[in-house]
């Protein structure tokens, strides 16, 4: 598409959020707020093992409770429904299909293995309690190394040896990287099991018009039209007749980017029984059966010069993929992190393995920056290469970073980065922190018997990324469409295949339509959540897509209506196009104020009379944009972190964390912000707190909030953030930043934590997550258990 002005006025500025009218007020509409009249309720029974064979189901007394309308086993859900498949055409890859209720097997504690649906949810839990499940324990795979170990339990048929994906890419010559190489520098780390954890857990309310034959499917979902177009075919409903809806979401993080076997139920179950029909599951279930991410085990060979400079890079990555896929395939995780691993760093040569294993737990799921394990490995090897050298962490990032003079330029992984200012970005940070300073505090503390960190990382995100990015990586780029309509009235409507769930969207979007079209912020309403009235796209949101993607889509489709507008105006006021501006909702000869007609008068003639407007000018007041990103681009940040850790009880405090980001061009500075600290506070509560945790058995230990840690605001210091706003050519130069704090916070965290223990002669960090215990561990306090 061609460019075009630079966006300016309301773009940049910091309003207040359109969603918050909503969300602080208690109106919203989530999942739990849908009352419906004559709704039934669900409730999932679910294994209590980790791997067996089913040889019993008795149900009969479930039935007989009152208030019980259908009870659904694996036959009774697999007679109504087809298994789901996340089959994808790509070599070597092992994704069985499953039914959306365990019907002979089950493979995690959690799995559904019966639906009661009755008039109240506790009635539901009630009679699920009487029914009586037998199994045949069969022995569970733990870990990705079990699962590869010769004569290890089969979990599927069709997938030998448990390995649902093996692959291997060579980049450059590694050989001679090696050969040339002063020193070998070796980095292992097993990153630990983390959960979502949206305040808004899984589920839905379908509804079936038995006269229609209408399914309307109200979800918590981060992308409707992928929803409905897999529901449909399990369900075996024709697609026309299937509607998909999301109204506010409480959080997704990318665990609602899939479509789960619960769905799949609840919608049968809907049309089973010719109703309405709810599941909301909770936490207890969300944390057992919703699937977790991040469970990698990563070892790391560098070929470096005595100066530090990179030569050559060797990685072997396991992923424990859980029991069953979900989409995307776990290829595309594998995929990322090989793609992204050389991040902003000249690096002549690149070898990448990968072993993606089934075990008995829940799927391994998309989580806010599904890639961030590359990042993290990769910051603490430049720790670790620069103490190899005897170079501080400063200089061995200087030495190896990609600079702005440098690009354009290509990735080892045939990527190319332009615009990319990682290296500018931790110049900034390095500017911005005394240094000598952070060292004479540390040997000052050290002699009050205290213990002070320091560490820092920087990245690049692909957010969105480029073609290139995603062809390497093995997932569709695609482009961006949204349909925007001048009213009647001359408010403005603008519809997305966005599904919005804290990114402020509503917002941001109405900004940019702001400044195109010249009409008020608070007359532009953004749709979103409704597959019957949103253009089709298979994304949604996620991926840190929407800040370049859907804006592009929102600034072309009101560029075209602008120019609809300006002609029609310029007949009107017999003025040239060029000589008319358009401000608060009014078209106006530049000059001549007087001279003007406003909107809402053209497109009422356009709606009502367009046989009556100026022959020749185009009156249709809708138009669907598609964008395709103009090449894409990436975000930047770096990050410091300092920290203190307490020797007796082995806590780890942030004093202060340091952000210095660039995303291109800013929308709204205080969203920007917002999920920078948001992000933040996920990746510190990731590694420090969260952890999905099994025993050998596969039993889950960590299935409530008594368990399972989740941060809150004390486990914070206020971030402190710098922005660069590089600007590009691009008519939109703005890139996502919704998922960088969580991806880079971790590197610059646990390189804190190396710090303080290389300060009392302890090793560094190898396994996460580094709990009070485990910082005992580490410090030498306590044995390792």
């Amino acid at each position: 598409m061609a460019g075009g002005s630079a966006i300016s006025g309301l773009v940049g500025a910091r309003v207040h959020r359109k969603e918050d009218r909503t969300i602080l007020t208690g109106t919203g509409r989530y999942i739990d707020d849908v009352q419906e009249r004559g709704m039934l309720h669900c409730h999932f029974l679910r294994s209590t093992v980790a791997h067996g064979r089913i040889t019993s189901i008795d149900v009969s007394a479930a039935r007989e409770v009152e208030g019980v309308v259908r009870v659904f086993t694996g036959a009774d859900m697999s007679a109504i429904t087809e298994d789901l498949s996340f089959a994808q055409p790509i070599p070597g890859l092992n994704s069985p299909s499953y039914p959306a209720i365990a019907r002979d097997v089950v493979r995690f504690v959690g799995e559904p293995v019966v639906l009661v649906v009755a008039e109240s949810r506790y009635i539901a839990e009630d009679a699920a309690a009487l029914i009586e499940i037998e199994y045949d324990l069969l022995e569970p795979v733990m870990s990705t190394a079990a699962g590869l170990a010769e004569g290890a339990t089969q979990l599927f048929d069709d997938v030998p040896g448990n390995v649902v994906h093996t692959d291997e890419q060579l980049f450059g010559d590694i050989e001679a990287a090696f050969a040339q190489a002063d020193h070998v520098v070796t980095q292992s780390l097993d990153q630990h099991r983390w959960a979502c954890n949206p305040m808004e857990t899984r589920g839905g309310v379908a509804t079936y018009e038995t006269g229609s034959g209408q399914l309307t499917y109200e979800a918590s979902t981060q992308t409707t039209h992928t929803l409905r177009f897999l529901l449909a075919g399990w369900i075996r409903h024709p697609i026309h007749q299937f509607r998909v809806t999301a109204n506010n979401i409480g959080g997704g993080f990318g665990l609602k980017f899939s479509a789960y076997r619960e769905d799949v139920a609840v919608c049968a179950a809907a049309k089973a029984i010719g109703g309405t029909v709810k599941w909301v599951e909770d936490r207890n279930e969300h944390l057992v059966a919703a699937g977790a991410a991040r469970e990698e085990q990563l070892t790391l060979e560098a070929a470096v010069k005595a100066d530090g400079t990179l030569l050559g890079l060797r990685v072997t990555m396991k992923l424990d993929a859980g029991a069953y896929p979900i989409n995307p395939p776990a290829t595309v995780y594998a995929g990322l992190v090989r793609t992204t691993l050389p991040g902003p760093y000249k690096l002549p040569a690149y070898q990448f393995r990968h072993h993606i294993v089934a075990t008995n737990k829940a799927s391994y799921i998309s989580l806010r920056g599904p890639w961030a394990v590359e990042t993290l490995v990769r910051e603490r090897l430049m720790d670790k290469i620069a103490h190899t050298c005897g170079i501080s962490p400063v200089e061995v990032r200087n030495r190896n970073l990609i600079t702005l003079d440098d690009q354009p330029t290509k990735m080892i992984t045939n990527v190319t980065l332009e615009n990319v200012t990682a290296a500018e970005t931790f110049q900034k940070l390095v500017e911005m922190v005394d240094l000598d300073a952070v060292r004479r505090e540390q040997e000052a503390a050290r002699a009050e018997g205290r213990l002070l960190g320091f560490g820092v990382g920087t990245f690049i995100e692909p957010a969105p990324g480029t073609q290139e990015f995603w062809a390497a990586v093995g997932f569709p780029f695609g482009s961006e469409p949204c349909r925007i309509r001048i009213e009647i009235d001359g408010k403005v409507t603008a519809f997305t295949p966005q599904t919005p769930h804290g990114q402020s969207h509503e917002t941001t979007l109405s900004q940019l339509i702001a400044d195109e079209l010249g009409v008020g912020f608070d007359d532009i309403r953004i749709v979103y959540g409704d597959t019957d009235a949103t253009p089709f796209s298979m994304l949604g949101t996620g991926g840190s897509r929407a800040a370049t993607m859907a804006s592009g889509a929102v600034v072309y489709g009101s560029r075209e209506l602008r120019k609809r507008l300006l002609e029609i105006a310029s007949h009107i006021l017999e003025a040239s196009v060029d000589d008319l501006d358009i401000a608060d909702g009014v078209v106006s000869v530049k000059g001549a104020p007087g001279a003007s007609v406003p909107i809402a008068q053209i497109a009422m003639g356009c709606w009502l009379a367009p046989e009556q407007m100026p022959p020749g000018t185009n009156t249709e007041m809708e138009f669907v944009a598609n964008y395709d990103g103009e090449g894409g681009g990436f975000s930047q940040a770096s990050h410091a972190c300092w920290i203190e850790v307490d020797q007796q009880t082995g806590k780890i405090e942030i004093k202060r964390f340091l952000v210095v980001e660039d995303c291109g061009k800013m929308i709204n500075p205080a969203v920007v912000e917002g999920q920078v600290i948001g992000g933040i506070a996920m990746g510190v509560g990731g590694m420090l707190l969260e952890h999905s945790a099994y025993a050998d058995d596969g039993q889950y230990l960590a299935a409530t909030f008594m368990d399972y840690l989740m941060p809150s605001a004390p486990e914070l210091p206020e971030i402190e953030i710098e922005h660069l706003e590089f600007e590009s050519d691009k008519v939109v130069g703005s890139r996502g930043v919704g998922e960088g704090g969580t991806v880079l916070a971790p590197a610059a965290l646990l390189n804190a934590i190396d710090d303080a223990l290389a300060q009392v002669g302890r090793e560094r960090v190898t396994e996460t997550p580094v709990t009070p215990t485990r910082m005992l561990e580490l410090l030498g306090v306590i044995e390792k258990e």
